[in-house]
């Protein structure tokens, strides 16, 4: 009975809802409907959203984002908000990705979680190269999204290193947005236009003032170079030929910024030497005894040395010898002596007396027991005992003079006639008795005494 109710029930719900669906259906009513944000107003009988779509000429597709669904009655919908899906390229950088879509979703956010790329912070997005906010509505066309994600960049400035993440077009755009500031002469490691890359490690060269000692003067300059050659350069200062920087080209900069150029030229020069020349002797009959004369003049050689001679700023600081020659060779000089022997007469205490020789002699004295020995020596080396009248010479002297009478003045007349091994040639000992002792030391002219022995030494030893 109970069941005979319910079916009974049911059945009358049904044809009432069929019944009202049928009296429903046959109405007119508008509806709002919005499509990209353009709105429009629509008079349909259609139950759905999907059939009041149709009616109305406007076609789906399985992208576009449609609220209510299709399926949708429209008892009490008045507004349809239609999103066309348009064609949309995401490229992914620096990573070279690019994906191609179809969608409805116009947030730049929502594009990237629909398409599986992940939004982090720093990255950046681009539409026609400009800079976008992701939750910023995009317009309702095709366009290419392109999304720059921030890469770690480690930059080194000096002992310092920091490392960031950027996603900035460049660089020099990288480093500005880190709070880097770059003066103009500051020196970057990669160029500043440089598209950013994941795990790019770059080098500041700060600038630094220097002090450049050159050419008598002092310049000044700021350079970030890393050599003391390429300061230089950035200077306009060029180093040619020798020229020499301290410190030295391929160095670093020194810590207090002070360089010096050192101009450095070297020249040759020929040095010239005199060469002495040799003199001889011949005998020559017309000149007098003991007097010289000039056979054939001596001449000087000439020695040539090529010389470098090496400047430092203008100062001489080394000189060598390269090479030498005798540009003239010397002329050797030949002295006559004389061999002729001329008699003449010396003024004494006891008259003229004739010499054919004089020579200056240096003359000391002894006598048997000043003879500068411990014992006393009477005898000479004639036989003659030691006296006054006695004269001692040399070894040599000795040979060819004794027995040969000569004059002393002051001394008086002698004969030579005793040697002396401590004698040399030219130096005189005159004899005396030791109660008779007169001592001398000092130059004397002694005169050989004519006559002239037939065999004469032209020229004393």
């Amino acid at each position: 009975m109970n069941r005979k109710i319910q079916l009974y029930t049911w059945g009358a719900v049904t044809l009432f809802f069929f019944g009202a669906l049928l009296l429903w259906s046959g109405l007119r009513r508008q509806v709002i409907l919005s499509i990209n944000g353009q709105t429009q107003t629509l008079t349909t009988r259609a139950l759905t959203v999907g059939d009041a779509l149709q009616q109305a000429g406007v076609d789906l597709t399985a992208a576009d984002r449609l609220s209510p669904a299709a399926g949708a009655l429209l008892f009490n919908t008045p507004r349809i908000v239609l999103q066309r899906a348009y064609p949309l390229t995401l490229r992914v950088e620096p990573a070279g990705q690019e994906i191609t879509l179809t969608t409805a979703e116009r947030i730049p956010a929502n594009i990237l979680a629909e398409a599986g790329v992940p939004l982090y912070p720093g990255d950046r997005l681009e539409v026609n190269g400009v800079t976008i906010d992701p939750a910023l509505r995009l317009p309702n066309r095709a366009l290419t999204l392109v999304l720059r994600q921030a890469v770690p960049i480690t930059v080194h400035d000096g002992d310092h290193s920091v490392t960031f993440y950027s996603s900035a077009p460049s660089l020099d755009a990288a480093l500005f947005a880190a709070g880097i500031r770059l003066q103009s002469e500051d020196q970057l490691s990669l160029p500043g236009a440089a598209p950013l890359a994941a795990g790019m490690e770059v080098s500041i060269q700060r600038a630094r003032l220097l002090s450049i000692a050159v050419d008598g003067r002092e310049l000044h300059s700021v350079s970030s170079a890393e050599t003391t050659g390429g300061a230089l350069a950035e200077a306009g200062v060029a180093l040619q030929g020798l020229d020499y920087s301290q410190p030295a080209e391929n160095e670093p900069l020194p810590a207090d910024g002070a360089i010096r150029v050192v101009r450095v030229r070297e020249a040759i020069e020929l040095e010239q030497t005199p060469l002495p020349f040799e003199s001889s002797y011949v005998a020559d009959a017309n000149t007098a005894l003991d007097q010289r004369s000039v056979v054939t003049p001596g001449e000087y050689g000439v020695q040539v040395a090529r010389v470098r001679v090496r400047y430092e700023d203008g100062v001489e600081v080394a000189r060598s010898t390269e090479g030498a020659w005798t540009a003239k060779e010397p002329v050797d000089q030949v002295l006559g002596y004389g061999t002729q022997v001329v008699t003449q007469t010396v003024d004494t205490p006891d008259g003229q007396l004739e010499y054919w020789r004089a020579v200056t002699v240096y003359a000391t004295s002894y006598s048997p027991c000043r003879s500068g020995v411990e014992r006393c020596y009477y005898g000479t080396s004639s036989g003659l005992p030691v006296q006054r009248g006695v004269i001692a010479v040399s070894s040599t002297w000795y040979g060819w003079m004794v027995g040969q009478r000569v004059y002393i003045p002051g001394y008086g007349t002698a004969v030579i006639a005793d040697r002396s091994g401590g004698l040399s040639n030219g130096w005189i000992d005159l004899g005396y008795t030791d109660d008779q002792y007169v001592a001398w030391s000092q130059n004397v002219t002694m005169y050989f005494l004519t006559p002239a022995p037939e065999t004469i030494p032209w020229t004393l030893p």
